[in-house]
């Protein structure tokens, strides 16, 4: 694979989020992040009590008379070193809080939202795709998915996503090389430490190793361990439990905080078998539908079937993609499903969209007669006009409010605000998907088989 489109994809990626990245706080989810940032980068420590940021949040736990962020570390870890350097030129976040949130979102989550779009490239150069199906199943998976609205702010999920499809590549193409398992051991590491959801991802090691001598299988701990042991470490540092703080009930009883509610519902749940039906239907196709949010899901779960039709070595691919995937869904409905959540579509769904994504150069080269050609440009353009109206707001609204309903009309407030900025935002959105729908002429409708030299399983 040649590096200079590589590096394009991750530059042209890069630019996109720098033309979309917020400046300021939009969610007590990535104000959390902030205030961790904050504190580190100007205190020098986790505790966010002399933080203006803690101040506006409601997602942090109180331990031992300190509060913290009920946030994992790794991304604020960044994004403190952005701040620290921030710092001695007068632009912290006390000082310029937009100019230093904006480069602190960008310079963290902007860069694994562009390395994971490079990820996504790189996958299908090595499927044996060539350079326009390989851009395109990038656009699609960065553009084209609630990837987009998430990796406009402070928020975990881009960066574990695109540490999961990094070890999914490494485990993929290079794990005969001790190299391949120990860069396929730590990108899973992180995607965990970003967000303990991406426990999820041990199901697609566990399917990618399946076979390997014991020794191999060391190589991939040697790359995991250390950053696993870490995040816990902290967690046991910070709340004396090795569980994240959402599952340790001790953190969230403290009610010194007169501005916080603790959990209404207990976060495992029990519910009947109708209300379990019900989570699954909002979760596929009702007010956090993936199907909903995302109708380009139903392109990869059809690549991820042709996949399957082709060989023991592509099955082992889209058995790994597949189960992690109804891993996470399994864990959302029966672990941590939350209806009242103020999100654009289901947020976690971005852990896995990266990986689920890289069925897509399959299923648009498996693609056969004009009408189903059209079906598949349609999906991908409805969720890239989707994704770009979650990128106005992707948190808000009220409890359970749906996304499209508090998206719109925030888009009307800009409107209304400023009127320029409003047109600006659906020229750059209709110029993306011209771009975008350009590419995928050339890209669907082609052999089922790769052309080309390949190093595909």
């Amino acid at each position: 694979m040649r590096i200079l489109p590589a590096l394009c994809v991750f530059a042209v990626a890069l630019l996109l989020c720098a033309g979309l990245t917020k400046r300021h706080a939009v969610s007590w989810n990535d104000g959390s992040r902030l205030a961790t940032v904050d504190a580190l980068a100007s205190d020098h420590t986790f505790a966010i009590d002399g933080s203006p940021y803690g101040a506006a949040t409601g997602d942090k736990i109180r331990v031992r008379g300190r509060t913290f962020s009920d946030k994992p570390p790794l991304l604020a870890l960044m994004g403190a070193g952005v701040g620290a350097a921030l710092q001695p030129l007068g632009l912290g976040l006390r000082a310029k809080p937009a100019v230093a949130i904006y480069l602190v979102t960008l310079l963290t989550v902007g860069v694994w939202f562009a390395l994971g779009c490079t990820y996504a490239f790189a996958f299908q150069r090595k499927l044996g795709f060539d350079e326009r199906r390989s851009v395109a199943v990038a656009a699609a998976t960065g553009l084209a998915t609630l990837v987009l609205p998430y990796a406009t702010v402070l928020a975990n999920h881009v960066p574990a996503g695109a540490a999961g499809l990094a070890g999914f590549y490494h485990l993929t193409f290079e794990r005969d090389r001790a190299r391949g398992l120990l860069l396929g051991g730590l990108f899973l590491s992180l995607a965990y430490a970003f967000d303990p959801a991406a426990v999820v991802f041990v199901v697609l090691a566990i399917v990618m190793l399946a076979g390997l001598p014991p020794a191999r299988l060391l190589l991939f701990g040697l790359g995991l361990l250390p950053i696993v042991i870490a995040q816990l470490a902290y967690n046991v540092d910070i709340t004396g439990s090795p569980l994240p703080p959402i599952f340790n009930p001790a953190v969230w009883n403290d009610r010194s905080l007169p501005e916080y509610q603790p959990l209404s519902t207990p976060v495992v749940g029990f519910y009947s078998p109708a209300q379990y039906l019900k989570f699954v239907f909002d979760l596929l196709l009702g007010n956090k539908g993936l199907f909903v949010f995302t109708p380009l899901a139903a392109v990869c779960v059809y690549g991820l079937v042709v996949m399957w039709k082709q060989g023991t070595q592509r099955r082992r691919l889209a058995l790994a993609i597949a189960a992690t995937w109804l891993t996470l869904f399994l864990l959302i409905v029966f672990f941590q499903n939350d209806e009242g959540s103020r999100n654009f579509g289901e947020r976690r769904y971005v852990d896995v969209f990266f990986v689920a994504c890289t069925s897509l150069g399959v299923a648009f080269g498996a693609v056969r007669g004009a009408l189903a050609a059209t079906a598949v440009r349609l999906a991908v353009g409805a969720s890239l006009l989707i994704a770009g109206l979650g990128a106005i707001a992707p948190f808000g609204g009220l409890a359970g409010q749906g996304g499209f309903a508090y998206a719109s009309a925030e888009f009307v407030r800009i409107a209304l605000r400023n009127r320029s900025q409003a047109i600006e935002d659906v020229l750059g959105i209709s110029l993306v998907l011209v771009l975008v729908l350009w590419l995928m002429r050339g890209a669907v409708i082609g052999p089922i088989a790769p052309r080309g030299a390949s190093t595909s399983p």
